[in-house]
C-alpha cells in the first residue's frame, strides 16, 4: 500500500514495512488538579522518536523516512538489499548502544578492526562492494 497521508514516504528502515509506528507526539492540554483534556492537534517532527512494532527499530523520525531520489533498481531487488542492511545496523546499534547518527561510519570503523584481525584487505572490499552497488543500480550483472 502506498501511503498518501500521515505517513507518506514513512518506511521502517529495518524490515520495510510502512503500515503503522509509535510516534512520540507533542500535544497540549489544559491541566486541573483534577487531570488533563488535550487541547488542539497533536505535532511531530523529524527527530519525534519512532518505534516500529514489527521489528522493534527505534530511532528519530527522519532515519524512518524513504529517500525520495533512488538510482535505477534494474532487478527490483535494492529495497531488499537496504532492508538487510538495515537490519545489520539495528543489530549493530543494540550490541554497541552507539547512536543512530553514529552507527554507520562505527559499523564501518568496526569492519576495519575485524578486516585487520582476519587478514582481509578492507580497501578492496570496498572497492569492490562500489563496484557490487555500481553493478546493482545499473543493471550490470554482479560477478
Amino acid at each position: 500500500m502506498t501511503n498518501e497521508n500521515c505517513l507518506q514516504g514513512i518506511r521502517c528502515p529495518a524490515c520495510g514495512q510502512e503500515d503503522r509506528f509509535k510516534i512520540t507526539a507533542l500535544i497540549t492540554c489544559v491541566v486541573t488538579d483534577d487531570g488533563s483534556d488535550p487541547v488542539g492537534d497533536h505535532e511531530w517532527d523529524g527527530d519525534s522518536s519512532t518505534h516500529c512494532p514489527d521489528c522493534g527499530f527505534d530511532g528519530k523520525l527522519k532515519a524512518f523516512r524513504k529517500p525520495v531520489d533512488l538510482p535505477p533498481d534494474p532487478d527490483n531487488m535494492n529495497d531488499s538489499r537496504a532492508q538487510w542492511a538495515g537490519a545489520a545496523l539495528s543489530t549493530f546499534m543494540k550490541e554497541t548502544g552507539t547512536d543512530e547518527e553514529d552507527s554507520l561510519g562505527d559499523l564501518l570503523a568496526d569492519l576495519m578492526h575485524w578486516a585487520d584481525r582476519n587478514n582481509f584487505d578492507f580497501d578492496a572490499a570496498l572497492d569492490h562492494a562500489r563496484w557490487q552497488y555500481g553493478a546493482e543500480t545499473n543493471g550490470e550483472r554482479p560477478g
